[in-house]
């Protein structure tokens, strides 16, 4: 197989501004094809459509596989503030707009399946390793078998010799060569990016991070208080939840995270009085003295235009080329309906112009309040891609350069004053722009309580909260997992009130989330912890944790909605696990011989660790939302 190729793009020609997304690349599939593959590989390839992987250009976008033959689903805009979420930022190429292509951002490959051999044909965008260039997106074309490239530097002047990009083109046979080659293109520091988290890690094997804690968002939401957060603290000790047995009985770091609920407004990041009457200090210290580490939720690029910051800083807020401020998306508590109160679209927040330096200054003040006033050492930045949108800039230039010196400023503080670690959380982030500097990040959209949403659904929205839709980018975001980012999946379920998950859809998320990504969070409330439904389940949870420890889990997808997965153990050259995660509404018919064709030796017997669904002779039948496990013998 061809090594790794890379490509350096660079501009030539009379200096030249950019108004829309520059193309600075048009790929022929098959001429790639015949540079990476040979022989009957290469003919099958050639006369065959490909599997399309694709990530989102920001953390909530979609992240995964498209079928052969298929297309993203285009959103039916019932909420057309929501584009902003998984639209690319910036005006496309008039020649793009009208096509059907397929989109991808950072990060995509082909794939075909001769056989039962995979063949990958990869291409990432590489430039941001070592410099400081725009984000690149790509446009398939599965009719043409050509691939656009274009970077997002709407606003940039360019200059004789400027670079634009850097690309790196591959081959891969299976999952664990795609994440070790994409493990060398992007962790060229042998892993000093990840070394900032080293204070929150619960794993002692060499190379690798994982952490975890309990949070706030997912039972409450945004409706906390001082006396819920302070219950809730003192009954995590107190019960035999998952934060207690996986974390505190072992005595390994735990984050304790506050979310949304306890500032007075988007912009106005103090203390609701109402709720928090004692202060932010306060609550970060009540915190640490249970030995957890303090964490808090914070949105510092947006901003409500009714809040009594965005009154007296009007002309901080990013506006477009008519001075109109642009909206950075939706939510009803962050804005106004109409009038003086809301100039965009109801219920419009709106985001900083951070090309102003006095924009950065007051960034840089926040983060010294929460981080040494305060005393929070795990701070969860959210909502990061309205620093990405493009606007008409006081200082001219583009949103990416803007971007990369607020989160510089953003995330400089690694250690308090008082010689405490200090970790940061990215969510809602582009991607591209931000593994440099936020190397632990949310990899997919919110999870739920549910399993979907079936409005948002239907309206074909990629962003939504949903149980099946994170799973979808989790899994589609495992080969970056200890490469690009420390993956951050959201959280597990366990209990029974607030919730309509039932128990196989809570194993299944729970394992999605242990076995492909490096974060194990929690939401449940531990006051109303249930002994025996919950106790039980925790501990079966556990137990299969405790199983895995050791083990290394690759996935391939069979469609967009199901996988086979297999394990490749650190004690041993083959693999000992193989299994199936089905997140279709259907079950899915799968022949033994499928199953057992990742094992190096073949094997007669398939011993069962966990099954939903049943067996006839040679067919195993599996549950949808289900994932079942075997081991080899």
């Amino acid at each position: 197989m061809k090594e790794i190729e890379k490509k350096e793009y660079f501009f030539h020609g009379a200096d030249c501004t950019d108004s829309e997304n520059r193309i600075f690349a048009n790929l022929s599939i098959d001429s790639l094809v015949e540079s990476y593959f040979a022989g009957d590989d290469a003919e099958f390839c050639e006369n065959h459509d490909f599997a399309f992987y694709a990530s989102g250009w920001q953390s909530w976008g979609f992240g995964g596989e498209i079928d052969a033959g298929r297309y993203q689903k285009k959103y039916f805009p019932i909420v057309p503030q929501w584009k902003q979420y998984f639209t690319v930022p910036g005006k496309l190429p008039e020649n793009l707009r009208s096509k059907k292509l397929l989109v991808g951002s950072f990060f995509i490959y082909l794939r075909w399946n001769l056989n039962g051999k995979n063949l990958y044909l990869a291409l990432a965008s590489t430039g941001n390793v070592s410099d400081l260039l725009p984000p690149v997106n790509f446009y398939v074309d599965r009719k043409k078998r050509k691939i656009t490239c274009t970077a997002y530097a709407d606003g940039k002047t360019w200059h004789e010799g400027d670079k634009i990009a850097e690309l790196a083109i591959f081959s891969a046979r299976d999952f664990f060569e795609l994440r070790k080659i994409t493990q060398e293109l992007f962790l060229t520091d042998n892993a000093e990016r990840f070394s900032s988290l080293g204070f929150l890690n619960t794993t002692p094997y060499k190379n690798k991070i994982t952490l975890g804690g309990w949070e706030s968002w997912y039972n409450h939401y945004a409706d906390i208080n001082n006396e819920l957060i302070k219950v809730d603290l003192e009954s995590l000790s107190h019960t035999e939840n998952l934060i207690k047995t996986h974390f505190m009985d072992s005595k390994k770091p735990c984050v304790f995270q506050v979310d949304d609920g306890w500032e007075i407004a988007l912009g106005d990041w103090d203390a609701r009085k109402d709720r928090f009457p004692q202060g932010m200090t306060a609550l970060a210290s009540s915190i640490s003295d249970k030995g957890y580490v303090p964490g808090l939720w914070i949105a510092p690029f947006i901003i409500d235009w009714r809040s009594d910051f965005a009154q007296s800083h009007r002309d901080w807020i990013l506006c477009d080329k008519k001075g109109k401020a642009i909206a950075a998306g939706l939510n009803p508590l962050w804005g106004g309906t109409f009038g003086k109160n809301q100039p965009a679209l109801p219920y419009s927040y709106f985001c900083f112009d951070l090309s102003r330096d006095e924009v950065i200054e007051y960034l840089d003040s926040l983060m010294e309040k929460v981080v040494n006033e305060w005393g929070f050492r795990y701070i969860k930045l959210d909502f990061m891609f309205s620093g990405m949108i493009c606007g008409n800039f006081k200082n001219g230039g583009s949103a990416y350069q803007w971007y990369d010196r607020a989160v510089k400023v953003l995330t400089k503080r690694k250690v308090n004053k008082k010689g405490e670690n200090v970790a940061y959380l990215g969510c809602g982030m582009p991607f591209e722009s931000s593994f440099k500097s936020l190397p632990l990040s949310r990899i997919g959209p919110d999870t739920k309580e549910a399993w979907d949403v079936a409005w948002m659904k239907k309206a074909n929205f990629p962003s939504r909260t949903s149980a099946f839709l994170n799973m979808q980018s989790t899994l589609g975001h495992a080969f970056w997992n200890q490469c690009i980012y420390i993956n951050d999946p959201d959280v597990v379920f366990l209990r029974y009130e607030n919730i309509t998950l039932n128990d196989k859809e809570k194993v299944l998320i729970a394992l999605v989330n242990y076995l492909f990504a490096s974060q194990i969070m929690h939401s449940d409330d531990p006051v109303h912890f249930d002994t025996e439904r919950e106790g039980a389940l925790t501990k079966k949870i556990e137990a299969l944790y405790k199983l895995f420890e050791f083990e290394d889990f690759g996935l391939e997808n069979r469609n967009s909605t199901s996988y086979f997965i297999f394990s490749k153990s650190k004690y041993s050259t083959d693999s000992k696990y193989t299994g199936f995660i089905n997140l279709s509404d259907e079950s899915i018919n799968i022949e033994r011989r499928e199953l057992i064709s990742r094992f190096r030796e073949k094997t007669e017997n398939l011993e069962t660790v966990i099954e939903y669904g049943n067996r006839d002779g040679e067919i195993f039948t599996f549950e949808p939302h289900s994932i079942s496990i075997y081991e080899r013998k």
